[in-house]
Formats: structure tokens, C-alpha cells, sequence
């Protein structure tokens, strides 16, 4: 039991000492490079499969709390077994660039769902409700709380990355651990580009190649029982 409560003491101060530090130096309106748009590929196993598309969408208030918007466009196609089609809006604190709610309108196998998220990051909560099934789900979870896309798309530049250094983050229904695994270069349609190789666990498996300079993902690849979905940056 003592043992357990100083793991959970370790990691609170883990999140704190990290979350204190997340800076997006201009906004994340800045991290969109004046292009307005981040557009990626999708593929199965190598074959096309669809895109993914973020936008910066401006400002809201939501309450007391200036959020920071942006979309996301997602259609793939892999198969006849994931077929999905989105419209995504992910507002995010505008001091801590957590995230406050997200807005999910998504076609999936043919369905049609309606999901909100509200994160109270303060009580450390998130509520889902979903149109389709007519019902509201409470989450608690160890603060703060991320969501996976906002986590994936725009890595918190303020986390010091160092070879074998591994960093935690709180999803809504689990914990996921990152490690740094090596420092490499990426071949890209721009040419070779230094970038951190990040390998992720929990729930899925996935391995993220971080752009060294502007901290965007170049390359995302999520490892399933079914085959490999990749998720690459278009220039």
C-alpha cells in the first residue's frame, strides 16, 4: 500500500513539474506557420487511405476561460472494416493549452454520432455525451487531463525531451507513457529533417516522429493487431 501511494505521489509531481512548463511561444495560431492549415496522409500497410486535416478556427470564450480552436477534418477509408468520416473541434486553454472541451460530429460505419467532451480540469473530470446511444459518462482521472489528438498534433513544446527520458499523460480513461527512444533524421519531400522518435504506450501502441525544430508531428504510426495506420505530414 505505501508502496503504491509513493508511485502516485511520484507521478503527480512528475505532471506538475512538466505541465508547469508547456509553452506554445505565439499561440497555437503560430504553430500553423501563417498556412492556416496541417494536412496529413493516411495509409493502411503502405495503401492510401484517407486525410486528416487541421485548421486554426480563432477564439472562444468558454465561461470564464479564453480557449484556443481548432478543427479537424478527418475521412479514411480502410477497407470495409474502418470506414470513418469526422468534423472535429478541439478547444484548448489559451494559458495551458489543455484541453476545455471537444466537439465530435463523426460518421462511423455508417452511423452518424454527436459527441461532446467537457474537461473540468480543476475538479479532474471529463463528461462524454453521445447522441447516439442518449447517455453522459463521468471520467475521473489524474490532473491534468489531455485529449489524444490535441496530445498527438500539438506536443506541449515546453517538455524537455532526452534519449530514454519516459513522460506520462493523463487521457480521460487511461494513462499513456511516452519515451524518447533516439534522435534521428527523417527523409521528407523537404529533405532530411532532425527529429525526436518518441514510442508510445497505452491502449494502442504507437511511435511519433517529432519535428526538432518546430515540435509538429511529420509522422504518426499507430501499430494494430489488423496491420500498421500511418499518418504522415504533407508538405
Amino acid at each position: 500500500m505505501m508502496r503504491l501511494l509513493r508511485i502516485k505521489i511520484i507521478l503527480i509531481a512528475i505532471f506538475c513539474i512538466v505541465g508547469a512548463g508547456w509553452v506554445y511561444p505565439g499561440g497555437i495560431e503560430k504553430r500553423f506557420n501563417g498556412k492556416g492549415k496541417l494536412t496529413y496522409k493516411v495509409y493502411f500497410n503502405g495503401l492510401p487511405a484517407g486525410s486528416l486535416e487541421w485548421e486554426y478556427l480563432g477564439k472562444e470564450k468558454l465561461g470564464d476561460k479564453e480557449a484556443e480552436v481548432v478543427g479537424l477534418n478527418s475521412c479514411t477509408k480502410i477497407f470495409k472494416f474502418f470506414n470513418m468520416q469526422g468534423d472535429e473541434r478541439v478547444f484548448l486553454d489559451s494559458s495551458t493549452y489543455l484541453p476545455l472541451k471537444v466537439e465530435r460530429d463523426i460518421v462511423c460505419f455508417g452511423k452518424r454520432e454527436l459527441i461532446e467532451e467537457i474537461y473540468n480540469q480543476d475538479e479532474g473530470y471529463v463528461e462524454v455525451s453521445n447522441s447516439r446511444l442518449k447517455d453522459i459518462k463521468c471520467f475521473r482521472q489524474d490532473k491534468p487531463i489531455h485529449n489524444i489528438l490535441a496530445l498527438l498534433y500539438f506536443f506541449p513544446e515546453g517538455v524537455k525531451l532526452e534519449k530514454g527520458k519516459q513522460i506520462y499523460f493523463n487521457l480521460p480513461t487511461r494513462t499513456v507513457k511516452v519515451k524518447v527512444a533516439s534522435e534521428r533524421m527523417l527523409s521528407t519531400r523537404r529533405g532530411k529533417r532532425p527529429v525526436y522518435l518518441l514510442v508510445g504506450r497505452g491502449g494502442k501502441r504507437f511511435n511519433l516522429w517529432l519535428d526538432k525544430e518546430e515540435r509538429l508531428p511529420l509522422r504518426v504510426d499507430f501499430l494494430l493487431p489488423l496491420g500498421k495506420i500511418s499518418i504522415v505530414k504533407r508538405d
